[in-house]
């Protein structure tokens, strides 16, 4: 029994090891297959990547990028358009302030013109300033921040740093009421500094020049020549600056006051020494 046992014991042995071994090739092949197999794919995935995916992926995402190309470049504008916002705000205040910085220089010059003033003809009464005005195609009326409270009474001239500005026609306590040369109902009596040829003048209706309304002895002016109040009405005084003759017609002329009334800050109200 114990040969026969020792064979069979052989036999299993040899059977075990052959199994064993083509268990090895056969898993050993199987592996270089499925290496070459995973390769294979691999290669095959990434050129389909090359091919497919990435055009694809490019295809899909360029609206994408053109979207947030045009929302940064939004950004951008709207940064801008608030910056340009901001520095048309910083213009407008620095023409404010220029505004008033050549409005007060220009106060200042007046105000030194008026104290410097040394007319030995004239009387100051009052240094008063404009209130408001009341411009209308028949009245040219302004009116200013004192009254008979400080001695300023009706009739009385009013001038500035340039010449005749008008006369007072209505007081109270604390205001007073200057018709201007433009007014077409106030007449005054001039003369010329060059010839002393007489006449009479009155607002020509534009609000800027004035007309002859009679002319002594017919005798016409040149343009240019300077003109000035007669002092023969007793209205004004005499030789005050009335204007520059700036138009002869044939039977009248016009005169461009030295004034501007479009800028009147100050006054002086004045009477004869």
């Amino acid at each position: 029994m114990a040969p026969k046992f020792q064979v069979k014991v052989f036999q299993l042995s040899n059977i075990l090891k052959n199994f064993v071994i083509i268990s090895i090739i056969t898993l050993s092949f199987f592996l270089v297959l499925f290496s070459k197999t995973d390769l294979y794919i691999i290669n095959g995935i990434k050129n389909i990547s090359q091919s497919v995916v990435v055009p694809t992926t490019k295809f899909i995402t360029a609206p994408i990028k053109v979207f947030s190309n045009l929302v940064e470049e939004y950004n951008q504008f709207k940064s801008l358009k608030f910056e340009n916002k901001l520095l048309q705000e910083e213009i407008i205040r620095l023409k404010k302030w220029q505004t008033l910085a050549i409005q007060n220089s220009r106060e200042n010059k007046v105000l030194k013109r008026l104290l410097n003033a040394t007319d030995n003809n004239l009387k100051l009464v009052k240094t008063a300033s404009l209130i408001n005005r009341n411009d209308t195609i028949y009245n040219k009326l302004i009116n200013l921040n004192a009254g008979y409270e400080d001695k300023i009474k009706k009739n009385m001239t009013a001038i500035n740093e340039r010449g005749l500005v008008g006369k007072v026609i209505d007081t109270n306590a604390k205001n007073s009421r200057v018709i201007l040369l433009t007014d077409p109902s106030l007449s005054i009596s001039v003369k010329l500094i060059s010839d002393e040829i007489f006449s009479l003048l009155s607002g020509s209706g534009d609000g800027k020049h004035l007309v002859s309304s009679f002319i002594k002895e017919n005798e016409m002016p040149r343009l240019g020549d300077i003109v000035v109040t007669s002092g023969t009405a007793q209205i004004f005084p005499v030789d005050l600056l009335v204007g520059k003759v700036s138009k002869v017609e044939k039977d009248r002329f016009f005169v461009l006051p030295f004034v501007d009334f479009e800028n009147i800050d100050y006054l002086q109200i004045v009477t004869s020494q």
